[in-house]
């Protein structure tokens, strides 16, 4: 351990016994937005954040109480081998600033910041140490290719052959639309991969690969070496910070909740607890942790509820405004509560659970041109008898037991702030008039769809799976 990492440890390392107001003073002489909590011989106890910290001050906890009360006690870890890359990585998938690193014993060794990071040219050389997780053989089914995508996390896999010579490059994008086609999904991978994207070389500086991924539009940038093969993987977010301030959100949670009656008698559905959270700070957490900062919540049953628990929402990460209406105004109709804005706009109801990538339903959106993305869900209906098609008297077919595939809403959806002059005011307005509205019109509506997990909170069974899925890690 060097003296710059110990000279860190002892001003980040806290007993998990100190008061709250110790650990405030503790926390600004450090400037790391975090502490560790550690017992004798630096064993790791748990973590400390600003944010553990307001909330405490926002829900009346006395200050002389023990710091461990409010802390994180099985935070995220690294393990010392970590690399760069792949630690920055991890922050973004549990939307995390700090990252402690501990031994096999579990003893604190680092604890690794989002902002140094983000700074550390050295990304360059840890991207390559990514490939393992991103490398896949063409000849691989595209039901393997999302698989491997999900557990990547990078939004893109590169296509090799032995040796790792770089044959075509898999996008997220190329997958969703794939599934809109109705591609089977037994389909070879490199049936629907770009087989000449755009490469740097290995000599590049992280500040001409931010160029060139701008230049073509890109977010990711396989780098190569003189005989074609891959030896490192760039993300867009690997060299800049994933801040999207002109990208605004709106959570409707407003609703009754009717269908989870007796739970939603005393509180609104959005406020359930899922886990140790209400759900609603759940999906909050999702859109900070994709950079979004701007969040508007409309709200009519119970407002108070979800008002004393985020206040202006510093405790969570964002700013919070609350398009209160006095009466329902139906699934979009809040929207004309908010201030006009002027980039795109997150709309999702509030009893909506998913792992959605944000980013890339951006990417999607504006490729294509729209005024409004809607996410939509592949769903299987199993018929369980035999259905017979007929012309007139004449049999013409007869299928046994067939399944019929649709594409059902979802429920969250990106859309130009110009769409919202399309919405009457004061009146109830629901998001299938609006999407109606411009279909007539012919403005460009598409469809996103979800490869990610995703639950609608709605029933009493839903409910049950979330706190489930909570439980072994799916959320």
């Amino acid at each position: 351990m060097d003296s710059k990492t110990e000279q860190l440890l002892e001003s980040v390392v806290i007993s998990p016994s100190a008061s709250i107001a110790e650990a405030i003073a503790h926390l600004d002489k450090a400037g790391t937005g975090a502490l560790v909590l550690c017992s004798t011989g630096r064993k790791l106890y748990g973590l400390l954040t600003d944010g553990d910290i307001r909330r405490a001050i926002m829900q009346g906890v006395s200050l002389e109480t023990a710091c461990d009360s409010i802390a994180t006690r099985k935070p995220v870890t690294a393990q010392s081998s970590i690399w760069a890359a792949e630690a920055l990585h991890l922050m973004n998938r549990h939307d995390i600033n700090h990252l402690p690193v501990v031994d096999a014993e579990g003893e604190l060794q680092n604890l690794l910041l989002r902002k140094d990071l983000i700074a550390k040219e050295d990304i360059l050389a840890d991207a390559g140490k990514r490939l393992d997780s991103v490398v896949i053989s063409p000849g691989a089914s595209i039901a393997d290719a999302i698989s491997r995508l999900d557990k990547a996390g990078t939004g893109a896999l590169v296509l090799c052959s032995s040796g790792r010579v770089l044959l075509g490059l898999l996008t997220d994008g190329d997958i969703r639309r794939a599934i809109l086609h109705g591609i089977p999904l037994e389909n070879a991978c490199e049936s629907i991969a770009s087989p000449n994207p755009v490469t740097a070389q290995r000599s590049i500086a992280a500040g001409e690969a931010l160029q060139m991924m701008n230049q073509h539009d890109i977010n990711h940038l396989p780098v190569v070496d003189e005989e074609g093969n891959v030896v490192a993987f760039l993300l867009r977010k690997d060299l800049v910070s994933e801040e999207h301030p002109g990208l605004s959100a709106v959570i409707m949670a407003g609703g009754l909740g009717k269908r989870l009656l007796p739970l939603t008698e005393r509180v609104p559905k959005p406020m359930l607890p899922v886990g140790d959270r209400p759900l609603l700070e759940l999906t909050i957490q999702k859109l900070r942790g994709f950079g979004i900062r701007n969040v508007n919540l409309t709200t009519h049953y119970l407002p108070e509820s979800i008002v004393n628990h985020f206040g202006d929402g510093e405790a969570f990460g964002v700013r919070l405004n609350y398009l209160r209406e006095d009466h329902p105004l139906g699934t979009v109709g809040g929207l004309k509560l908010m201030k006009r804005v002027d980039g795109p706009i997150v709309v999702i109801n509030g009893d909506i659970l998913t792992g959605v990538s944000f980013e890339e339903m951006l990417v999607f959106h504006r490729k294509y041109g729209a005024e409004l993305t809607m996410g939509v869900r592949k769903y299987e209906v199993k018929v369980p008898f035999g259905v017979v098609e007929c012309d007139d008297v004449r049999v013409t077919d007869l299928q046994e037991k067939p399944s019929l595939n649709f594409f059902i809403n979802a429920g969250l959806y990106l859309l130009e702030p110009s769409v919202c002059d399309c919405i009457p005011e004061g009146q109830r307005f629901d998001m299938t008039d609006l999407i109606r509205m411009l279909l007539d019109a012919g403005r460009p509506v598409v469809s996103f769809p979800i490869m990610e997990y995703w639950l609608d909170v709605g029933r009493h069974e839903d409910y049950m799976r979330a706190q489930e899925d909570v439980r072994n890690g799916r959320i």
